[in-house]
């Protein structure tokens, strides 16, 4: 006759022990911030209450040789008014992967640095370690209730 080792009793209590441990350490890991919504007005306007932290934000977006920016408006743009505009920290690769999304509103996430070398006369302050940037979407002149008849 055989004997056993490790009863069947035991045995399911370390299998539930372990498979607990597991789940355990699966909710203790720190999990990624989320992002602040924030308007891009209250952005510019205070950009070091944002200071580190991850931000959502709508804006336009200009990238080009003399320098990358999202900007409150359009007008913003069109008429140089960079100090409503945040400067953005764009790789060589990321800003020839963002080109097509150049003067567009577009959606972004990332870090603010109201307190870097961007913090000048010229712009409000800078985005960062960007995790997201996409073309807004939105089109509120197309809405079915807005549609002439």
């Amino acid at each position: 006759m055989r004997r056993r080792l490790v009863s069947p009793t035991l045995r399911a209590t370390v299998c539930a022990a372990a498979i607990a441990l597991v789940f355990l350490t699966e909710r203790a890991r720190p999990s990624e911030p989320k992002p602040i919504g924030v308007g891009m007005v209250a952005l510019v306007a205070n950009p070091q209450r944002y200071e580190g932290k991850i931000i959502r934000t709508v804006g336009f977006l200009c990238v080009e040789f003399e320098g990358n920016a999202l900007y409150v408006h359009d007008a913003d743009y069109r008429h140089g008014l960079s100090k409503n505009s945040m400067a953005l920290r764009l790789s060589d690769s990321q800003s020839k992967q963002f080109k097509s999304l150049s003067l567009r509103y577009v959606i972004i996430e990332a870090t603010v640095y109201a307190n870097g070398l961007e913090s000048t006369a010229e712009w409000a302050g800078a985005l960062g370690n960007i995790t997201r940037l996409e073309v807004w979407p939105i089109d509120r002149n197309t809405t079915d209730r807005e549609k002439p008849r």
